[in-house]
Formats: C-alpha cells, sequence, structure tokens
C-alpha cells in the first residue's frame, strides 16, 4: 500500500514571491539545482513559473550549452547519450508546482468569494436604500451599523482567525453586549455567529484601554474633563451616598493594592493606595487593627442639560467607608471637588446627599444656614456667587446671598423621612379614618419611596376628603405632595417648581408657630399630653424643607440674574439617586445565572468600570459622536416623559423668571399654606398672638433656628443634640481619629507562618521559586523553610470569618444598622 505524504505547504502570500525572495524559495524546496536553473531560464517570479510550467523539464532534452553543468548534476546519462531527471529531483518540483496551484486556486477562489461578498453587499446597501425612501432619519440612521457589522463578518470569513478584525463599531456592540449580557450571553452569540465578535481576551483588552480600570478612592478628575468635553456642559451636581459592601479583602495584582480596608481620610480625603506592602507581617497587623469597610462610600457627578432631564451621570470616585469621619471632612471634601472640578472646567452647583447629621451640618456650614465654620470663610471666597436679593425678601429668605455652592437633601430620602412620621396613624388608627394600608406605610422599609407616590397621589387625597376627621392627615400629604412636585417630577414647570417648594416651607414655618404660641385652652384634648417635638417634624426634616427651597430659590435668582446657565433649571436632577442607580445596576450584574446580588469593594469597581464604558458608548451614540450609533432600550415612560419635557422647553421662556412673578407665586404659596391650615383652625391663634403674616412667621421661625445656630472648627469635636437624627446606614463614633502608620521592611527578618508540618500546598499559590513578578508574593518562612506566598493566598489565610450581607434590600439595611 502506497503511503501518501502530507502537501507542501507555503507560507499565505507566497503568489506574491519575486526575486531573491523566490529564488530562495525554490532553493528550500527543490533545491539548488532548480534555483540555478531558474536564474538561468529568468524566472524571477512565482506567476512566472506557473506560465512555463510545462516548458521546464522539456530542456533537459536538448543540449544547451548554458545548461550543460545544470544538466550534468540534474541527470543521470547512458552510453547512447540518453538522458533521464533523477527522479527525487522530479518529485520534489512536481510537489513544489502542486502546492503553488492550490494556493493559486485558493487565492481565485477567494477572489470569487470576495467579489460575491461585494455584489451581496452592494445588493443589501441598494435593497436597503430603497427601503428607506419612505422612511424618517431617524429610521434611516438604524441601519448604519448594520451595513458595518455584515461587512465586518464578511471581511473576516476570507482571512485567517488569527487576522480578524473588527471596525470601531463592531468593538463598541461587543463591549456593549458583554456588559449587559455577560459572559455567558455573549459566548453563545459569538460562538455562533463565526467572525462577527471578538474573543474575550480581544474584548477584555479593549475594555482596559476604554478606561474600565476604576481605583478606590482615586479621583478621576482627568476622566471628568475628557467627558466634560465630550458632552459639552459647563455645570454639574455632585452626589455623595454609601451602600453595604460585604467585608472582605482582596488583592489587586495590577495595582499591588489590598482592598476592602476601610481608606484612612486627611483632611476629609481618603489616602488613595494606602494599603500596599510587601510585608507580610504588615498586613497581618491590618488585618488586626484597622477596620474592614462596611461601606463603599461614591461621588457622582450629574451634568445638568436644559434640554435632557436623563443624562447619565459620572463616577467621580469609590471608597470603603467606616464611620470615623465629622461634618467637617465632608465640607472639606466637597470644597476640595469643586476646586478640582473647575480645572476641569466643570463648576459643581450643588451638592446633594441624604440627611445624615453629619451630611446636614456639613450643608449647613457650606451655605451659612444657621451655622459656621470658623477655619474657612467661605462667602468670601472669590468664586462665590452673589445673589441679587430684593430687600423686602429677607424677612422670609434665611440664607446668606454669598454661596459658592447650593446643598440639596435627597427629595427621595426627605419624601420617606416625611413618610415614616405616618407610622403611628397607621398603627394606632382605624383604617377607616384614613384609608391607607401597612403596605404603604411600612415600617421595616424605610426606603420605599414608591410608597411616598402613592401616597401623596392626587386621587389618595380626593379619597380622604370623604373620610371625616382626616383633614390633618391632608395637609400633611399635602406638603409630601408638594416636596414631589417641587424636586421630583421632570415635568414641573420652573415656576411651579418654586411655589411648591416654598408652600411647604410655608406650611411647616406656620404649624411650628401655631405649636409654639397657642395657648393650652386651644389645644385639641387628644394633644394637650404631647410634646410638641412629637407632634411636629423632625428638626433635620424642616432644615432639609428649608434648605432646600432656599437653595432652589437662589439657583433661580442666579439664572435670572445671567450668573448662572439656564441649564442650572433642571432641578429634578438635584439628588442623590444617581448614586442609589450605581448600586443597583453593579448588583444587577452578578450574572443570570447567579444569585448573588452583592459585592466586595474590589467586585463593585470592576463592575463600576465596565459601567463607565457602557455610560460613555451610550452617551457618544445619544450625541452622534459615532459614526455608526447604537441604539440602547429605554423604558417607555421615559421616552413619554422626555418628549413632555421637549414641548414644554419650547413652550417655555425665561422672560416668565422675573423677581414679579417668582414673588407672587411665592406670597400665594404662603397664602394656599395658610387658608389650608385654617380648616383645621389653625389661623384664630395665630391672630390672637400677632402671628398671621408672611412676616411676622417667618421671624418666629428665624428666632427658633438662631437658637440652633451652630460654630463648628476644624479641631473641635462634633456633638449632635437629641434633635438630631442620625442616617440607619451609620453608627455615630465622633471621637474616633485616624493615623496613617509607617513600617518599613527587613528582608533579612522573614515573616513566619505555621503549616503544621504540612509540605505540600496544592491548589495554593505557594511556591520555592517565584517568577519575575515578585511583587505579587510574599516571601516568608513556613515551618523554617523559606516560601513564597501570593498575596490573595496571605488574605485568605489570614481572614478568620466568612463575611455575609442579605440579598434582600430592608434586611440588608437593618444588618448594616
Amino acid at each position: 500500500m502506497l503511503r501518501t505524504f502530507p502537501p507542501l505547504v507555503l507560507p499565505d502570500n507566497v503568489l506574491s514571491f519575486e526575486g531573491e525572495r523566490f529564488l530562495d524559495l525554490v532553493n528550500i524546496t527543490c533545491g539548488n539545482i532548480f534555483k540555478e536553473l531558474m536564474e538561468v531560464l529568468s524566472i524571477n517570479t512565482v506567476y512566472k513559473l506557473l506560465l512555463v510550467e510545462n516548458d521546464i523539464l522539456s530542456v533537459f532534452q536538448k543540449k544547451y550549452r548554458e545548461l550543460e553543468k545544470i544538466t550534468e548534476r540534474a541527470c543521470l546519462h547512458l552510453d547512447d547519450g540518453s538522458i533521464l531527471l533523477k527522479p527525487g529531483l522530479r518529485l520534489d518540483f512536481d510537489r513544489f508546482i502542486e502546492a503553488l496551484h492550490a494556493a493559486n486556486d485558493k487565492n481565485q477562489h477567494q477572489d470569487q468569494i470576495f467579489n460575491s461578498n461585494n455584489d451581496f453587499l452592494s445588493l443589501f446597501k441598494a435593497f436597503i436604500k430603497s427601503f428607506q425612501i419612505n422612511e424618517d432619519n431617524d429610521s434611516r440612521n438604524n441601519f448604519s451599523f448594520l451595513l458595518v457589522f455584515i461587512e465586518n463578518i464578511l471581511s473576516n470569513l476570507l482571512k485567517n482567525k488569527n487576522n480578524y478584525r473588527y471596525d470601531e463599531a463592531v468593538m463598541k456592540f461587543a463591549q456593549s453586549l458583554y456588559i449587559l449580557g455577560g459572559r455567558n450571553a455573549y459566548e453563545f452569540i459569538r460562538m455562533n455567529l463565526p467572525a462577527a465578535l471578538p474573543s474575550l481576551s480581544t474584548l477584555n483588552d479593549s475594555l482596559k484601554k476604554a478606561g474600565q480600570c476604576i481605583e478606590e478612592a482615586e479621583f478621576r478628575f482627568n476622566a471628568l474633563g475628557e467627558h466634560q468635553k465630550s458632552m459639552d456642559y459647563q455645570i454639574a451636581v455632585c452626589s455623595e451616598d454609601c451602600t453595604g459592601v460585604i467585608k472582605k479583602i482582596k488583592y489587586n495584582a495590577s495595582t499591588n493594592i489590598f482592598s476592602g480596608f476601610s481608606a484612612p481620610l486627611k483632611n476629609g480625603l481618603p489616602v488613595a493606595r494606602h494599603f500596599q506592602t510587601d510585608s507580610f507581617d504588615q498586613l497581618r497587623n491590618w488585618f488586626e487593627t484597622e477596620d474592614k469597610s462596611s461601606y463603599l462610600n461614591i461621588h457622582m457627578v450629574q451634568p445638568l442639560f436644559a434640554s435632557n432631564p436623563y443624562s447619565s451621570p459620572f463616577l467621580l470616585a469609590a471608597y470603603g467607608l467606616s464611620n470615623k469621619f465629622q461634618a467637617v471632612d465632608v465640607l472639606h471634601r466637597w470644597l476640595w471637588i469643586f476646586e478640582k472640578s473647575r480645572e476641569s472646567n466643570v463648576r459643581i452647583v450643588a451638592y446633594s446627599t441624604d440627611c445624615d447629621a453629619r451630611y446636614l451640618l456639613s450643608m449647613r456650614l457650606a451655605t451659612g444656614f444657621f451655622a459656621k465654620y470658623n477655619n474657612i470663610a467661605i462667602p468670601d471666597r472669590v468664586d462665590a456667587l452673589e445673589i441679587d436679593l430684593p430687600q423686602e425678601w429677607k424677612a422670609w429668605f434665611f440664607m446668606p446671598t454669598r454661596q459658592i455652592f447650593f446643598c440639596f437633601q435627597d427629595p427621595a430620602h426627605l419624601c420617606t423621612k416625611l413618610r415614616n412620621l405616618l407610622l403611628k396613624l397607621i398603627e394606632s388608627k382605624s383604617k377607616l379614618a384614613h384609608g391607607l394600608v401597612k403596605t404603604d406605610v411600612n415600617p421595616k422599609d424605610r426606603q420605599n419611596f414608591t410608597s411616598c407616590l402613592n401616597l401623596s397621589d392626587d386621587d389618595v387625597l380626593l379619597a380622604l376628603e370623604d373620610i371625616e376627621g382626616s383633614q390633618a392627615t391632608r395637609i400633611y400629604l399635602r406638603l409630601l405632595r408638594s416636596i414631589v412636585l417641587a424636586y421630583v417630577e421632570h415635568n414641573t414647570m420652573i415656576i411651579d417648581r418654586i411655589y411648591h417648594s416654598w408652600f411647604g416651607v410655608f406650611l411647616c414655618r406656620i404649624w411650628q408657630t401655631w405649636l409654639h404660641t397657642v395657648d393650652e385652652t386651644e389645644m385639641p384634648e387628644d394633644l394637650i399630653d404631647e410634646r410638641i417635638s412629637d407632634m411636629f417634624i423632625t428638626t433635620p426634616a424642616h432644615f432639609s424643607v428649608e434648605l432646600n427651597a432656599h437653595s432652589l430659590l437662589g439657583i433661580c435668582l442666579l439664572v435670572a440674574q445671567k450668573q448662572l446657565h439656564e441649564s442650572a433649571l433642571s432641578i429634578s436632577n438635584y439628588h442623590s439617586q444617581s448614586c442609589e442607580s450605581t448600586f443597583r445596576l453593579t448588583r444587577s450584574m452578578s450574572g443570570a445565572f447567579s444569585s448573588i446580588v452583592n459585592f466586595t469593594i474590589e467586585q463593585f469597581l470592576k463592575r463600576a468600570g465596565k459601567l463607565s464604558v457602557l455610560t460613555e458608548i451610550e452617551n457618544q451614540s445619544e450625541s452622534g459622536q459615532l459614526k455608526c450609533p447604537l441604539k440602547f432600550p429605554k423604558h417607555h415612560k421615559r421616552q413619554r416623559k422626555r418628549t413632555i419635557l421637549k414641548k414644554q422647553i419650547a413652550g417655555s421662556s425665561m422672560n416668565h423668571l422675573t423677581i414679579d412673578n417668582i414673588q407672587k407665586a411665592i406670597y400665594r404659596a404662603f397664602d394656599d399654606a395658610y387658608n389650608l391650615l385654617s380648616t383645621v383652625d389653625i389661623n384664630s391663634a395665630l391672630r390672637k398672638k400677632k402671628k398671621n403674616t408672611i412676616s411676622q412667621v417667618s421671624s418666629f421661625v428665624r428666632t427658633q433656628f438662631t437658637k440652633k445656630f451652630k460654630k463648628v472648627s476644624c479641631d473641635d469635636i462634633e456633638t449632635y443634640s437629641s434633635d438630631d437624627e442620625y442616617d440607619y446606614k451609620y453608627k455615630i463614633d465622633p471621637s474616633a481619629n485616624v493615623e496613617e502608620e509607617d513600617t518599613s521592611d527587613d528582608e533579612d527578618n522573614l515573616s513566619s507562618v505555621s503549616a503544621s508540618g504540612k509540605t505540600h500546598f496544592h491548589g495554593m499559590r505557594v511556591y520555592d521559586n517565584i517568577p519575575s513578578q515578585s511583587k505579587s508574593y510574599f516571601c516568608v518562612e513556613i515551618d523554617g523553610k523559606k516560601k513564597f506566598i501570593h498575596k490573595q493566598t496571605a488574605c485568605w489565610l489570614l481572614t478568620d470569618e466568612k463575611a455575609s450581607l442579605s440579598a434582600d434590600r430592608v434586611k440588608r439595611v437593618q444588618q448594616g444598622n
């Protein structure tokens, strides 16, 4: 049986060989004799050889002087003068010619496929073009990526897999698909659509280049500057919030950083790359003495656009947090972020966060709202904005007129705090008295903002009118409804926002004034024994209502006076819900087949990096910066609200935002609040005490606030009165101080670790010798023997308990509390 030999393997571009390159190939495949023959015959390219191949061997049948030496070596000679080409040389040449023909046939086949692909693509483009004749511009753009995608596939099918190339639009599509769908969904599509999508290794490299890597405690001001240029905005809102995380220490080999420890603060700023060490003893000391992060704190920058209330926020920084900080730390951090953002051409016009006692005090110190920071004269800064306030408004406007930025209590948090005061009502009164159910006011779920919307709905207020004795409840729900309309709803006109915000202010002021001035004989019998503090909203909630309204009015006046851009009037973006949204999105990225919703600090940073890439692609698509914009799914309600908002903006005019119109709205808000409270007989007591005008009521409330005036210095140990309300996320420890440790490593004194006599460490990264990546390993002694242990393995070794965090949001908050 004859053996078959594999075909000769030639380079992919062999058909282009010529000159010395061609002759060297002949020499390698057929020998030096045929190389000399090609030189004599003037055949110096592959194509010449293929054209004259039938005449090559016949030259040996005649005696040519130029070929005498070659013929002598290449042939066998008989006595009668006849010759025979040596069989081995003949086989080598035939095999070489056969391989060249195969390469030529393959090339012609590829040309045919390429031409067919071009014909198919041309027909497809013609079909799309004919289909688009009756379509609008938006529909025509839907096919731009499809054409590029198909063309990229057809181009790759002609190449070796190692030479696949991907268009920029295809690469961004692949990144988006991987982030949205996860690894399994991406691999399923890639494996079933050959040549369509890049491999995971190529994709991960592209994600790193796109800016996926986010480092703990690093403020991304350079990226913020690029984001500002890309999106073209000048002002923004900065929000801050935290969430519970799994307390676990992880090692990042690329940065040589241990994450999961609580970042130390210097002047309120987290110290980046603090937990870096090449000493096992130092890591062990950190495990024993340093706090592990129970919470993750993030800062988001929300760009403000006049026509788009749904612009995507930008993640500025993220870091692990303990409870060892004070209000002045928050204030210093905000001032520093404000200054660094200005260097990136972004002015932070406001900060927003929840109503933790330290955050609230920071807001009051920053705005000078019945508080003063002794170390820095914030209103005297040259970059402060001056509000031109009418003289007569100073009777009821309490905020100083010079501000570098404003502060907003997150409206959703404020609404839930006001809603939580209804708990006693629900639990002590019959449903016939209020028409509410426990699922709307659930004492276990203190973050349920949806119930606030349900409670303050117009239909609920209308239904309560038929219930006797529910007037006070309706008034309170009107307060809740006004806050929603003023700060949450996207389609509220700006003059109506001013009205609703100050309606809430005057409702609280009149209510508080009545509580402090009414005689016991005029007090309802069931309230005589109650404390005033139990019959009014909490002090933090009251400060928040006032701060939000003053900040909103200040921004409107600065816009009317041309000191701020009109985009500052996007009041519905003055919140910290962008932080909450980021937390929800990162929790949802665990995968379709995973029930795990929580994360460590390290896991959050990786997921947030992917989200930042996805957000950037979405922004570029919506702003028309991509030649083939991608379409992202949007909730139908958001699309409808955006359309309504655009119509309102087109029909509105800045001419309506005048001092006269603003004053009419505010005075109307006072009159409506006074008349509403008069339905429960509050007006009679106020008339007797001569506190029934806007100036009289506001003067009394100013006095009450002045009693709570706070002066704070940097070195003070902050204390909080019983009126202050701590956020459920924290446990206050105001006396804690943060100190830095400076240790030096001594290579001669190796850390000692006991392995109880074990010598083989299968599945663990413990080695006798290590490669060049020595920074990722500790040099230690294990039972007296020198070993190298990977830093992540060291973290596992030093961890003595398994951290857990509930997947249920309500239980997670209670667990953290």
